[in-house]
């Protein structure tokens, strides 16, 4: 997807970049919120959405860049019967079943399973998942069905951050030359491996999740469908990790003191993290259809959302000795995986969250003759925070917070259909997200009565059909962002607006039967426009504005490619 590329997430969780916004909880499935950190399967999906620029009249907060979400197989009355068994390079062995049937007339069953297990190019590394996910819809009415839906997914890996960068130049507290990965053997892992590589940096998930969908049309055409989701995530993760790049440089002008590792030393840190989650949520849309005039037709939309997350985020910090005052140790660059002792046992945070959240939107789709389409919505959220944080640091926080955001987000569009095989179109639309961030776990009291990060889209695009199944679209955007928190470095974060100007182009779909194309390109130009930090005595000619954002590639360019020789 064009404009759409994917991080490393530390080596525990999905993380993406949608139009320069960076992400870990955009993820949907079904339409419903899927937002804990870790690495999802594709076994029981039979697509995925990504949907760009701010989304929040639908999916509610965040969603600034856009959102991924993933449509689950249901059952739907086929008779399937399929395995599929797949093997690779290190070690790789994959199976997957798909199973379903109909019962009687009005009963469906479906099964969805997974089991995987594999090694990789990096030594060490060890992957093992499984998943099951049956799958029962009644349909008791004609226009009426009802789905439930279990899924149990487990996931556990080697944790791996990867390796460290080479150089830099610091002045004034600041990174103004950037460091470049060092020239390290693919193979090498950098961490402990004290008594195993693995006992020491692993990742493991454990997800339950049910789901029951009501979906009914009325007699007069209005349809009306109700989505209620308990899900459980336990995600524990443990790692230890390069903490710095190699032989950096400072300057005197760095008002901050800094451990430089020598030439050819690596510095290890590590640490513990415990992020359990519970969602519940209930969602509500009707949908309705009606003709006002025989040139004027009206979509509309409308609906509800509620729910609940508790969550919880506990960190404790490594130890080397066992008074615990080495809390990093140094091994030479050669040799990376080092194996002294280590425990996890310096407590570093406590914190909890309690949020209740409710939502009510309504959108009106308009078409005007055939050759205009006016799209216009709102969305009310209230996002009720409570916070309970115990943070060990001199400075950090101990204490309660509650936080209450209540948002409008507006959308409005226009189509313009000139001929039957092309749409032109211009829309505006802002989302938020509140100030605790992604994960809402980062509330703090000169946090707390900050306002909630806005995203402001203006696009301009169009679609063109070029053949019955081949479509050509493209657009040009610019997103707008407020009090985004920038990491400059280890010790250093600013809050910032950041504006993302950038042009999009696609062609999908099949050029001939059996030839299927996906081709598509992306530029992006992310930078910084304001920040909170003004130039110093010691750095009166520098400046943040004018610097691009973290993880937003210039130009991403991708081609997938599919012809069919099976009837041959």
């Amino acid at each position: 997807m064009p404009g759409v590329t994917v991080a490393q997430g530390e080596g525990n969780r999905d993380q993406i970049t949608i139009r320069g916004q960076d992400t870990t909880a955009d993820f949907y499935t079904d339409g419903i919120r899927d937002d804990a950190q870790y690495y999802r399967d594709l076994y029981n999906i039979e697509a995925v959405e990504v949907l760009k620029g701010p989304n929040a009249l639908i999916f509610g907060r965040g969603g600034g860049g856009g959102i991924v979400n993933r449509v689950t197989k249901k059952a739907d009355g086929e008779r399937l019967r399929s395995m599929t068994v797949s093997s690779g390079s290190f070690g790789r062995k994959r199976l997957t079943v798909d199973v379903g049937d109909a019962i009687n007339d009005t009963l469906a069953v479906r099964l969805n399973g997974l089991y995987e297990q594999s090694y990789s190019y990096r030594d060490f590394f060890k992957l093992e998942r499984y998943g099951v996910n049956p799958t029962i819809t009644w349909h008791p009415l004609e226009k009426t069905f009802i789905t439930l839906s279990c899924e149990h997914f487990r996931d556990r890996r080697t944790a791996d951050r990867g390796i460290p960068s080479v150089g830099g130049f610091v002045f004034g507290g600041s990174s103004i030359y950037p460091g470049y990965p060092s020239p390290a053997p693919i193979d090498a892992f950098f961490g402990v491996g004290n008594p195993s590589v693995e006992a020491v940096n692993y990742s493991k998930v454990d997800l339950n999740r049910a789901a029951l969908a009501l979906d009914h049309t009325t007699d007069f055409g209005l349809n009306i469908r109700n989505q209620f989701v308990y899900a459980d995530y336990e995600k524990r993760y443990q790692n230890t990790f390069p903490d710095q790049g190699l032989g950096f440089v400072t300057t005197l002008l760095n008002p901050v003191a800094r451990t430089v590792t020598p030439a050819g030393i690596v510095r290890l840190d590590g640490y513990v993290n415990s992020s359990p989650r519970q969602n519940i949520f209930n969602q509500t849309d009707l949908v309705y259809k009606w003709q006002m005039t025989p040139d004027i037709r009206h979509t509309v939309m409308f609906g509800a959302e509620v729910g609940n997350q508790i969550s919880d985020d506990n960190r404790d910090l490594s130890c080397f000795n066992v008074s615990c005052r080495t809390q990093r140790v140094t091994t030479p660059f050669w040799t990376p995986t080092a194996y002294f002792p280590v425990v996890f046992a310096n407590p570093n945070r406590r914190r909890h969250t309690n949020l209740d959240l409710a939502a009510g939107y309504v959108q009106d789709q308009v078409e005007v003759t055939r050759y205009v389409d006016v799209i216009a919505g709102v969305r009310f959220d209230r996002f009720d925070l409570k916070y309970t944080g115990f943070d060990t640091g001199p400075t950090d926080f101990r204490g309660q917070l509650r936080r209450v955001d209540n948002v409008w987000s507006p959308r409005f569009g226009l189509v313009f259909k000139p001929i039957e095989i092309l749409s032109v179109y211009g829309s505006y639309s802002r989302s938020f997200l509140p100030v605790a961030g992604d994960q809402f776990n980062v509330l703090f009291p000169t946090v707390a009565n900050l306002a909630p990060q806005s995203f402001q889209n203006v696009e301009v695009g169009f679609k063109a059909q070029l053949l019955p199944a081949l479509l050509l679209t493209g657009a040009l955007y610019q997103l707008n962002r407020s009090n985004q928190q920038l990491t400059v470095n280890a010790t250093t974060a600013i809050l910032a607006d950041t504006r993302t100007q950038g042009g999009e182009l696609g062609l999908v779909g099949n050029v001939t039967d059996r030839w299927e194309v996906s081709l598509g390109y992306g530029y992006q130009d992310a930078r910084v426009v304001r920040t909170d930090r003004t130039p110093t005595l010691r750095t009166p000619f520098f400046t943040d504005v004018g610097k691009t954002n973290p993880s937003v590639p210039r130009n991403t360019f991708s081609f997938w490619n599919k012809y069919d020789i099976s009837s041959f």
